[in-house]
């Protein structure tokens, strides 16, 4: 999964990249450029596994992150080509938006407004959306109309999603069928996308879960849009980052940071994505995998490798939390706890899975 961080110039793109990648930010070129990293998303129960299995190798599911230049400080000057071709490939963005002073940082636009940049970055997205669509939509009823009838279920999608960016929707907050959003899917609108603002507050400033650090008229912007928002210290987490690992935790709570940027924003990130993990145990490797909530067990086969989903013939499955109270396979399998399911079996949050399957 590939996130994209959005958002303008001097807003702490930069601090929230290398607070979840751990890579130090780029010289500038002058020309445009995009830095890519990841982050392994923590989880407890691979480490369990991989305890009780002593497996020799623990995977974790990974978040891929994008990070491009800057938006243009003014709004509605175009993005150019080589950002949109950046991020829209993204599955989802990440808006970050400067809410600290810092008086030695200057600001593209000269103040520093929060609510103005968080509007006029919706607004950026919104016209880019309708630029495409309607582009395509005009491509679309020429071709139509000279015969390519198949074209009636497209131009229809199409004139639908004008209609809500033309009534300053975003295309997410839309009711849409299977067939429709396949195809927007197509053209990687912004606005259909799930997407976080990123508030970036003072280092003194108060910040938590739910909303905590948050004014209210942004809360009520966001939800507009249905995007997420939380707000984040990121010069003080960057800086954190710069500790020995060993004593990040420790320093952290006593600058306030009981939790870090990284591991609350990797939750929003399943969240908002919709995803759930499920994971294989034995003796060579512990791993955990991320699919989406409804996936099934073969499309969950095909995570691991498309051979396995090729050849799939069953899942033999069990639940983390009973192989974790019973304390091994063969426990949970006298325990009546454990199942063999077909393809079609809906995946569970920490479902541990073992595929059967020949090629």
């Amino acid at each position: 999964m590939r996130v994209g961080i959005i958002g303008l110039g001097q807003s702490g793109k930069s601090s929230l990249f290398h607070t979840l990648t751990e890579q130090h930010p780029e010289p500038q070129s002058g020309k445009p450029h995009k830095r890519l990293g990841r982050a392994l998303v923590p989880d407890e129960r691979v480490e369990w596994i991989a305890r009780n299995e002593n497996s020799v190798k623990k995977t974790y599911a990974e978040v891929n992150f994008l990070d491009p230049d800057g938006f243009p400080p003014e709004s509605g000057k175009s993005l150019n080509a080589e950002f949109l071709g950046m991020v829209r490939g993204s599955e989802l963005l990440a808006l970050v938006i400067r809410a600290f002073t810092a008086p030695s940082v200057m600001h593209p636009l000269g103040s520093v407004d929060g609510i103005r940049d968080l509007k006029n970055c919706f607004a950026d997205l919104l016209v880019q959306d309708l630029a495409v669509i309607e582009g395509r939509l005009d491509r679309s009823i020429k071709s139509f109309e000279r015969g390519d009838k198949a074209l009636k279920p497209e131009i229809d999608a199409l004139k639908k999603a004008i209609a809500m960016l033309e009534d300053d929707q975003f295309l997410c907050k839309g009711e849409w069928t299977k067939p429709e959003i396949e195809i927007l899917d197509r053209f990687e609108p912004f606005t259909l996308k799930p997407g976080i603002v990123v508030w970036n507050v003072d280092e003194d400033a108060s910040f938590g879960r739910g909303g905590v650090g948050v004014p209210d008229e942004v809360k009520e912007i966001c939800a507009h849009r249905g995007w997420g928002i939380g707000a984040v210290r990121l010069s003080l987490e960057s800086e954190v980052m710069e500790i020995d690992p060993g004593e990040r935790r420790e320093i952290g709570v006593e600058l306030g940071l009981k939790e870090t940027v990284r591991d609350r924003f990797l939750v929003a990130v399943y969240d908002r994505l919709g995803l759930i993990s499920y994971y294989t145990a034995g003796p060579k490797e512990a791993a955990a995998r991320a699919i989406k909530r409804g996936d099934t067990a073969w499309d969950a086969a095909g995570k691991i490798h498309t051979d396995i989903q090729r050849g799939f013939i069953r899942a033999e499955v069990m639940s983390f939390d009973d192989y974790r109270k019973y304390g091994s396979e063969e426990a949970v399998k006298k325990a009546g706890k454990y199942r063999v399911e077909k393809k079609e079996y809906v995946v569970q949050e920490g479902d541990i899975l073992y595929f059967r399957f020949n090629v």
